[in-house]
């Protein structure tokens, strides 16, 4: 750990250092732009600096709402030439040079003129102005900034000034959120960005046009002008009008590893198709969210549920793409997405999906509780230890598709449906034993499981918006109506075996068979009426209907028949609930400059109907009153909301769930809704001039009547069971700030520093019953704190694309506080350092080196503390454009991987050890698609027939 700390330690100084010595040799020329005729500043306009020998764009700026500009950074002792170019206005040009003596250059009031005789000068072709802004358009000239040849549109937008692009792909111009990309004035792809700028090549580009969202704006005339969201228009050059990007790749490594998929997209004027297909036993998806997401599909047809995992595995309504859950996976999945305009500005899309994994895992958990009264010193501690062994097989279809209506200019609707047909099975093998105190034995146990399920879900979203010609006034409907079945039957075959004082052996050989089905419908109705320029009236009612059966019958084994048909009446039931959940909101919408106010009243109803089989009806109704606010100031959001949530229909059940001996789950049928005031603050700060961005959020929630587990534990035979109780007292708060700091030189190097902080902090009461011999020996009840500070660092450095290094360091320190003296204090340290290298020399290598270092200051007895994992790989580029890419990796090098996480809940520290994949090597070829403009060799290419 020492050596990793001092690696963070000179890299970040290194870092600084770089930085500061590079500042330390540059100058600036600054000065202030008049208009001679109409005898005003000049605002927005270009400033250019080029090498005077060669004409070689350096570097520009743009100049401030009062005329001003300094551009810093300059090189010394060098011929250099500024360019001042403005629609309107005759250009300037100056030649100049600084010195260490003189590095800086001053050129005060510069006077423009009107450029009404300008037909007869020459135009150097050299000197095009990079940037031109027109009114409500900013145009960059694409061909002033250098890409590599294989650069996509995303690594053209990073180098154009004032655009931001992170490391997920999300743009920001100015500050501004960039929510649509057109290509050629029309969508590509749907309306994610993305598709368009991680797909289309840079030298595709001929300009690119940023203006203000005109929709965003017809909704919200008022709309401070920090938030407007952006358009950017990516112009193509001329004869580019159908194409085909995409790749295939295909591998095969040690251990009889392999991978191999494509995903190929076409698109010809306003058609797109999208196909793909991959299969893997690497523990990977066969490709990233992002080209699922937006290649494949899935955010034109819109998606209502996402999973995502820590190593970049992701589940789209209910289908996995890979690297979902635990264990050991082999992983496969195919489909095809279509989008078209038709007639009338109708848009329709229709996709097909399938993924499926099979899994191994092989998994140790271990869960440390401690006991403790408030005379009782020391606590004791009970500790379970799980062994766990398990193959599974996920398959998920969905069928889907999205029909977009532009009606007219002001109205718009839209429909989604989609279908998801769902299978899985399970067999399992686990041992477990509980301790007290790490010495004596309390019990073990040893249980099969067989486990066949099914899903078949039915959803549709549906929107409708009506603009009017009166600016502000807005009608909007919006519907989410979801079907769901399943059923489940599982098999349980256990021997546990109770050691202390009086032994005994609890034998299981039973059934369970889980039947649900659920109807949602949601439907909300909003109407806003502007009073006057500054104030608006907002009128919302939302209605929603839900109806959920969950059917328990479990079944002991008939000797006699071979089979599971003698029905436990005691572990079976069937729970019915239905009920309304009406909303009506009023409130106000004021604007005082830069601030909008929107104060309003929510009235809540809630009725609840509960059916059971054996038990008698219970039906609640409830009526709620709240406020809720929301203020925006500049770039500061801050709102109060309060929401009604019913408990779920499996916390409603009134029979226990068995299927762990150790450890069996009670429901509760008198449950109410829980009650939700909840806070939220955001901030964020972008300077364009000195290329800083800082964001920050605070989110508390105060839950009145909220669903807490209440425990019981034999301390006889170590045996445990929780009950839901409604209890109040319960809230947390969390927080995340995150700075970063961007220093570019030469527009070929740049330097990156930054970090986080996240903290989260919650309370909740405990409950817990301690039993010896059926007798209740001591009741706990007090508050448990937890709380959890990460500190994160980072640094990245990008020299003219062929050194990249990116280092990080965090840590996580999670304490665990008790009232009353409920259980010891707890304190958790965990440190992750992670570092990235990337060298792209001699021309057509790529060199890659990564490695990822965890450490656990307290890992339970007999699991593993720390553990890195090194990544190494050899890239070598070929074929025309680079389109074909060999790669040589190895996969944990030092043989360490690992699985391995802590978490601190209520009174207790679990510990989790998965095994997974670990050295291994890889040889992959990739060929990438990039054909655009429909010719190849100066004939048609019939790949773009469809």
């Amino acid at each position: 750990m020492k050596h990793v700390l001092r690696f963070v330690f000179l890299t970040s100084c290194s870092f600084l250092l770089t930085v500061v010595l590079a500042q330390a040799q540059k100058g600036e020329v600054k000065g202030k732009l008049w208009d001679t005729a109409h005898k005003e500043v000049v605002s927005y306009a270009t400033v250019a600096i080029y090498t005077a020998q060669d004409t070689t764009l350096a570097t520009f700026r743009v100049s401030d709402e009062k005329g001003n500009f300094r551009v810093p950074n300059l090189a010394l002792d060098t011929r250099l030439r500024i360019v001042i170019t403005m629609t309107g206005l005759k250009t300037y040009r100056k030649e100049f040079t600084l010195s260490a003596g003189q590095p800086e250059l001053d050129l005060g009031q510069i006077n423009l003129e009107q450029a009404d005789h300008m037909l007869g000068e020459v135009v150097i072709a050299a000197e095009a102005p990079p940037i031109i802004v027109r009114k409500d358009t900013l145009e960059f000239n694409a061909n002033s900034f250098k890409t590599l040849p294989m650069a996509l549109v995303e690594d053209l937008l990073r180098k154009l000034p004032g655009v931001q692009v992170d490391a997920e792909g999300n743009i920001s111009v100015n500050g501004r959120s960039v929510q649509k990309i057109l290509v050629d004035g029309k969508e590509f792809f749907g309306n994610d960005p993305k598709v368009a700028t991680r797909n289309l090549p840079a030298d595709m580009i001929s300009k690119v046009q940023v203006v203000n969202d005109p929709d965003a704006l017809r909704r919200d005339p008022d709309m401070p002008v920090s938030e407007i969201p952006q358009v950017i228009n990516l112009k193509l050059k001329k004869g580019i009008k159908q194409g085909a990007f995409g790749k295939l790749y295909a591998g095969k490594g040690t251990k009889h590893l392999f991978e191999g998929g494509g995903i190929v997209n076409l698109f010809r004027d306003t058609t797109q198709l999208s196909v793909l297909g991959y299969a893997n036993n690497l523990n990977r998806p066969g490709f990233g969210f992002e080209e699922i997401n937006r290649i494949g599909g899935f955010n034109r047809s819109g998606w209502n549920s996402m999973s995502m995992w820590s190593d970049g595995g992701f589940a789209l309504n209910g289908i996995s793409f890979g690297a979902t859950g635990q264990g050991i996976q082999r992983s496969a999945g195919a489909g095809g997405n279509f989008n078209t305009l038709l007639k009338n500005g109708i848009k329709l899309n229709l996709q097909y999906f399938y993924g499926g994994i099979n899994a191994d895992l092989n998994q140790v958990v271990n869960s440390q509780q401690f006991l403790k009264d408030r005379v009782q010193q020391p606590s004791d501690t009970l500790n379970t230890r799980r062994l766990r062994e398990q193959d599974s097989r996920d398959q998920s279809h969905r069928i889907g598709g999205k029909i977009d209506w532009k009606i007219d200019s002001l109205t718009s609707f839209s429909i989604t449906p989609s279908v998801t047909f769902s299978t899985s099975t399970a067999n399992q093998y686990s041992l477990a034993n509980t301790t007290f105190n790490f010495q004596e034995l309390a019990n073990d146990s040893q249980d099969t499981l067989r486990r066949e399920g099914s899903r078949t879900a039915f959803t549709t979203a549906v929107s409708f918006e009506r603009l009017f010609k009166k600016k502000g006034r807005i009608f909007t409907l919006f519907g989410d109506y979801n079907y769901n079945l399943s059923d489940q039957d599982q098999v349980n075959r256990s021997i546990n075996q109770f050691y202390r004082e009086n032994p005994y052996t609890v034998f299981l050989d039973q059934l369970r068979v889980n039947d649900r089905e659920g109807l949602t419908t949601y439907s909300n109705f909003s109407f806003t009426e502007p009073l006057r320029k500054d104030l608006s009236a907002v009128l919302r009612f939302n209605t929603e209907y839900f109806q959920d059966e969950n059917d328990i019958n479990t079944y002991r084994y008939n000797e006699d028949r071979g089979q599971y048909d003698i029905l436990e009446e005691s572990l079976s039931d069937r729970v019915n609930r239905d009920g309304w959940r009406n909303y009506l909101t009023l409130g106000l919408r004021w604007k005082i400059k830069d601030v909008s106010l929107q104060p309003g009243v929510r009235a809540t109803r809630l009725d609840i109907y509960n059916r059971f089989e054996r038990d008698a009806p219970i039906d609640q109704h409830y009526f709620y009153v709240y406020p809720s606010l929301n203020i925006t100031w500049k770039q500061l959001n801050f709102s109060y909301n309060v929401n009604v949530r019913e408990p779920n229909a499996a916390d409603l059940q009134p029979v226990p769930d068995n299927t762990n001996q150790l450890y069996v789950q009670y429901g509760n049928p008198g449950l109410t809704p829980t009650i939700s005031h909840s806070l939220n603050l955001h901030y964020r700060y972008n300077n364009t001039n000195r290329s800083l961005n800082y964001s920050t959020y605070l989110y508390g929630t105060i839950s009145e009547d909220a669903v807490t587990r209440a425990r019981t534990v034999d301390l006889e035979d170590g045996k445990q069971t929780s009950t839901p109780l409604n209890t109040g007292g319960n809230w947390n708060i969390s927080s995340n700030t995150n700075v970063m700091k961007d220093y570019k030189f030469d527009g070929n190097r740049q330097f990156s520093v930054g970090g986080g902080l996240n903290i989260w902090y919650s309370r909740t009461l405990i409950l817990l019953d301690q039993y010896r011999r059926g007798v209740l020996e001591n009741q706990l009840r007090g508050f448990g704190h937890s709380i959890n500070v990460s500190p994160r660092l980072e640094g990245r450095m990008n020299l003219n694309d062929k050194l990249e290094i990116i280092q990080t360091y965090s840590v996580n320190r999670q304490w665990g506080r008790y009232e009353k003296n409920l259980a010891n204090n707890i304190a958790i340290t965990n440190q992750t350092a992670k570092s990235e290298v990337i060298v792209r020399l001699p021309k057509k290598l790529v060199w890659e080196v990564s490695y990822d270092y965890w450490y656990n200051s307290n890992a339970a007895p007999g699991l593993q503390r720390s553990y890195g994992r090194l990544n190494a790989g050899i890239t070598y580029l070929f074929m025309k454009n680079d389109r074909g890419q060999l790669k040589l990796s190895v996969f944990d090098a030092l043989d360490q991987n690992l699985s391995a996480y802590r978490s601190v809940r209520e009174n207790m520290v679990e510990d989790y050890q998965t095994a997974v994949l670990n050295r291994y090597g890889l040889l992959t070829f990739t060929y990438n698609i990039r054909n655009f403009g429909g010719k190849v060799g100066g004939s048609s290419n019939s790949f773009f027939r469809f």
